[in-house]
């Protein structure tokens, strides 16, 4: 006797029901959001995970009702990413987007979509999956500022760095000019020193010599003039290493004291006002570190020829 049609097609129709009830089951538990799509991308199916991630219910999500949630900046580049996807034939269709859930709530998820064909080959739809990434992408975008403001104190630290180094190479061209400064003021000074002793003391040897002829004479004379060389080279040294910050004008009249002369004597050999070398006086007893009046400013001149 052959089955009851009827009743066949009922129990398949029950088995079926079944199995559709186990499967929303499976795919409503699934931490993804799960939809699916027909031949014409249309949304005909969304398990419940897709509608508490969306804020939608699922009548709300289906056709193109889905859409209304993604970020308006977003949608325009993700539908056109889709559309190329699928003329292009594409196994695999992956993209990132913003989400605007109707209470306010903003987030970021994760869309992966492939084709389902069917035994014959014919495009029966697409299955996707959405995956929540907020999180990560705050993450993302708390990297990325931290990344920015190390970038820009790199840029600010480089930036101090190369203004230093240039103040140090400008601090040394000008330490150079110093330094040759200061050896041209030597040099000048101790040629100053010098020319004094010539204009004064070697005539008066050349005098001396003329007077009282004699080899005697002339090598005593010739010994005065290596002696006075030597002490006034000597002294220039020493008085320039003792104060590197006297003028030449300053050595000069201290070169003077040494030798005996008062204010008015010198005023007149360097045909000056004695104002003027009270002032040179001042300054060489403050250079020189002589802060009291007792201290005899030729007595510490005499004393660096011994020095």
């Amino acid at each position: 006797m052959s089955p009851d049609p009827e009743k066949r097609l009922r129990d398949l129709e029950a088995e079926l029901a079944v199995l559709q009830a186990r499967l929303r089951v499976l795919v409503d538990g699934s931490p993804l959001g799960i939809f699916f799509d027909d031949a014409g991308d249309k949304c005909v199916f969304v398990n419940t995970t897709f509608c508490e991630m969306m804020g939608l219910s699922e009548a709300q999500a289906l056709g193109d009702g889905w859409a209304r949630t993604v970020h308006p900046q977003d949608l325009p580049r993700l539908l056109g990413e889709r559309a190329r996807s699928v003329a292009g034939g594409a196994p695999l269709f992956r993209a990132e987007y913003r989400y605007i859930c109707p209470d306010g709530r903003v987030g970021w998820v994760e869309e992966q979509t492939r084709p389902v064909h069917g035994p014959d080959g014919t495009l029966l739809g697409y299955v996707g999956t959405l995956a929540e990434i907020s999180r990560r992408k705050e993450e993302e975008a708390a990297l990325a500022r931290h990344s920015e403001v190390l970038e820009e104190r790199v840029r600010e630290r480089t930036a101090e760095l190369l203004a230093q180094a240039e103040r140090l190479a400008e601090m040394n061209a000008a330490l150079k000019v110093l330094l040759r400064q200061r050896e041209e003021d030597r040099e000048e000074l101790e040629q100053a020193v010098l020319a004094n002793v010539r204009r004064r003391i070697a005539p008066t040897l050349d005098r001396l010599e003329g007077l009282c002829a004699g080899e005697e004479v002339r090598v005593l004379a010739d010994q005065l003039r290596q002696g006075l060389k030597e002490l006034t080279e000597s002294f220039c040294h020493r008085l320039s290493t003792v104060c590197q910050g006297l003028t030449p004008a300053e050595i000069q009249v201290a070169e003077l004291i040494r030798e005996g002369l008062g204010t008015k004597e010198i005023a007149v050999r360097l045909g000056v006002g004695s104002s003027t070398i009270d002032t040179h006086r001042h300054h060489l007893r403050r250079k020189l570190g002589l802060n009291c009046r007792q201290d005899s400013l030729r007595s510490y001149l005499l004393s660096l020829e011994s020095a």
